[in-house]
């Protein structure tokens, strides 16, 4: 057993590596874990699916947003130029 000290200094034994991607941590709230946990149990799947497509598509969003921006930019600089 691999041991793995987490909040507060509790003790929990890690998996053992099952791939190359690097383990990440970032600080949840209990009220988001929770409803990570929710949604991961509904959907069968893992918390870590529920983050990752979380994270997708709010980056898809982001870029959806900086389209529309550039877009709207670029309109509006010709819409100066006189033809």
């Amino acid at each position: 057993m691999i041991p793995c000290t987490h909040d507060a200094g509790s003790t929990a034994v890690a998996r053992p590596k099952t791939g190359t991607t690097p383990i990440r941590r970032v600080r949840l709230g209990d009220e988001i874990w929770e409803q990570v946990e929710r949604a991961a149990g509904e959907d069968d799947t893992t918390n870590t699916a529920i983050v990752k497509e979380a994270l997708a598509d709010y980056f898809a969003k982001r870029a959806r947003q900086k389209r529309a921006r550039r877009l709207a930019e670029a309109q509006a600089d010709d819409s100066r130029d006189p033809a």
